[in-house]
């Protein structure tokens, strides 16, 4: 009975136990522009000392190319570099091993606008003794922007110059000289052909005809501005929520608009929460990267989204005392196939906890002492009955 109770024990106590990965390997984000390089780390970070790390990486190939694989703190680095996918082998030959530190870094090359994630794959990781060493792999991405190139010369080919054409108009008043040189015949029987000469005249008034002509010209090219100058509205939010103290709440953030393929956006959150986890939308691709009340999120997608989507949810745990509030900002970074941007930032506010009568830890820890009666009893009425017995 006693081995039967140590074991019960064990196991309701082991439930509660959480184990959390020793060490964890994370590369890093970027944004450039078609052309441009850029340096991307690989770190580590343990509790114990690592001699050997085993890493791919996966991307985009038709987005990037990692050029070349340098700077590690590990005393060697071999890789094997294939277009979209390299592996990378550090080691040290000392005897101590690496508690933190960078792995390498990838000289990575832009060559098309889009959108490709870093996923990193650990296939090996050891100790000094050689043993392998749970981790945790953290993603990243980078994001490829086409260089801006200014507008500026597509208005220059307006047409007003044109109504310079105005100019023309004088030219019809060398026609009437072509009448003067009639009179010169002074013969008299000729009276009746000179009859035709005026006929020519008129002929030459239709020749101003033309300048109304020339108006419909002039106002063709206008109508041909103005789809340039429609845009595009999108409507970027983040509700409202009401979380009570210690609890969780489950946050979007919403997208209205059509055809949002890229958004590059960052949420920065009061100190009265807690980020704790970020969930992908309606977007194929998101990455993101938390840090100081603040979380940097890119999405991307090849769909055709239309009206309002969801571009992520934000997991949040209130910290804060009750009765306060903070703001949830949006800052928009880089939004593709808009040009009119509205941003509608969310509040948070943290109410006080309903008091409940049995919480689950009073629940688990009324199950334990209940077994541990039942099972003091039962070893009480054993030697009782031994002594009885006897």
């Amino acid at each position: 009975m006693r081995k039967i109770a140590i074991f019960l024990m064990f196991f309701l106590f082991s439930a509660v136990v959480v184990s959390a990965s020793p060490a964890s390997v994370k590369i890093g984000n970027a944004t450039i522009t078609v052309g441009e390089h850029v340096n991307i780390p690989i770190t580590i970070d343990a509790d114990v000392e690592i001699s050997c790390a085993t890493i791919v990486v996966t991307y985009d190939g038709d987005i990037v190319r990692v050029v070349s694989v340098s700077g590690s703190d590990f005393d060697r680095i071999v890789c094997n570099n294939t277009l979209g996918k390299i592996k990378i082998v550090a080691f040290q030959t000392r005897e101590k091993g690496l508690k933190e530190g960078i792995v390498a870094n990838l000289y990575v090359e832009a060559k098309n606008e889009g959108y490709s994630p870093l996923n990193l794959k650990i296939e090996t990781l050891k100790d000094n003794e050689g043993k392998k060493v749970p981790a945790t792999a953290l993603n990243g991405f980078i994001s490829v922007s086409s260089p801006t190139a200014s507008p500026t010369p597509s208005a220059s080919p307006t047409s007003t110059s044109s109504p310079s054409d105005t100019g023309t108009t004088p030219t019809p008043s060398p026609s009437p000289t072509s009448p003067s040189p009639t009179p010169t015949p002074s013969s008299p029987a000729p009276t009746s052909p000179p009859s035709p000469s005026p006929a020519t005249s008129p002929a030459t008034t239709p020749a101003l005809s033309p300048s109304p002509a020339l108006t419909p010209a002039f106002s063709s090219p206008t109508p041909s501005l103005s789809p340039s100058l429609e845009s595009r509205e999108i409507i970027i939010q983040i509700e409202n929520v009401t979380i009570e103290e210690g609890e969780y709440a489950e946050v979007p953030i919403l997208i209205t608009g059509d055809g949002v393929k890229y958004a590059n956006l960052t949420l920065f959150v009061p100190p009265i929460v807690e980020i704790e986890e970020v969930y992908t939308g309606d977007y194929e691709n998101l990455s993101y990267n938390i840090s100081n009340g603040r979380i940097k999120m890119v999405a991307y997608t090849n769909k055709h989204l239309k009206g309002t989507v969801k571009l992520a949810e934000i997991k949040m745990k209130a910290i804060g005392r009750a009765h306060t509030a903070g703001e949830l900002r949006l800052e928009v970074n880089e939004i593709r196939n808009g040009t009119q941007i509205t941003i509608r930032n969310g509040q948070i506010l943290i109410k006080e906890r309903k008091k409940e009568e049995l919480t689950l830890v009073i629940l688990i820890a009324i199950m334990i002492m209940a077994i541990m009666i039942i099972l003091l009893m039962m070893l009480w009425r054993k030697k009782s009955i031994k002594k009885g017995e006897k």
